[in-house]
């Protein structure tokens, strides 16, 4: 099947011959997509919500995938059993809630050798907590699809050395590849900084040291972003 640009680059970061569990799968795309290809022996695809995962076993039972892939009724990880995936598949929620699954169901994510993981916000907490809990980033992927812009990361269980505080915010594969999007990751990072400072300008209340602070931070991105170009 066609997977959407974001999708398709999720699954490049899948390991072939691995079994995943997709949380949050919706449709389960992902999983369809990866048995058909034989990118994947088999795969779980989980969902909290009955309608989207009445609509993955429709998906799936169509594909003729019902002897591979199991849908399951759940909330994140808490679902999956320890020894039955290798990895798990998070695409489309925000960083906090992506660190949120991934704490509620601890011993079963510290058993898995990867996570292929797709925030659609605060991409930054969610890797500072990947290394705070010794994972670190192998791989990673900047992509537009549709004119949005989307970033996802495959971490694996390891500890390493912490990142510097700004490599969090542009993942360190992103930066050590000079990605081409890189520079629209930076600007997009900016953008919202400079409507925070905008915003506390306006306030009554004494946050000069906030505005200062966003200050140093933009002149920081200005030069990173010189860097780039």
């Amino acid at each position: 099947m066609k997977l959407t640009a974001r999708l398709e680059a999720a699954v490049s970061l899948i390991p072939p011959g691995s079994v995943i569990a997709d949380i949050g799968t919706d449709h389960a795309y992902i999983p369809v997509a990866v048995c058909e290809s034989g990118r994947c022996p088999s795969a779980i695809a989980a969902d909290i919500v009955p309608g989207p995962l009445a609509a993955a076993v429709s998906h799936v039972r169509g594909a003729g995938l019902a002897d591979r892939i199991d849908c399951r009724l759940g909330d994140g990880l808490t679902c999956v059993q320890k020894g039955e995936a290798d990895g798990a598949v998070i695409c489309g929620m925000g960083g906090p809630l992506m660190v949120k699954i991934l704490s509620a169901s601890y011993d079963v994510w510290q058993s898995l050798s990867f996570a292929v993981l797709q925030p659609q916000s605060e991409a930054g907490v969610l890797r500072r907590y990947l290394y705070e809990q010794g994972w670190h980033i192998e791989d990673e992927r900047l992509v537009i699809d549709d004119g949005r812009f989307y970033e996802m990361m495959r971490a694996v269980p390891g500890r390493t050395e912490a990142l510097p505080d700004w490599l969090y915010e542009i993942g360190p594969v992103n930066w050590q590849r000079r990605d081409k999007l890189l520079c629209r990751k930076i600007e997009i990072l900016m953008e919202t900084k400079g409507r925070i400072l905008t915003g506390l300008k306006k306030s009554r209340k004494d946050v000069r040291a906030r505005i200062e602070a966003l200050e140093k931070e933009l002149h920081f991105w200005r030069n990173v972003l010189c860097q780039l170009q």
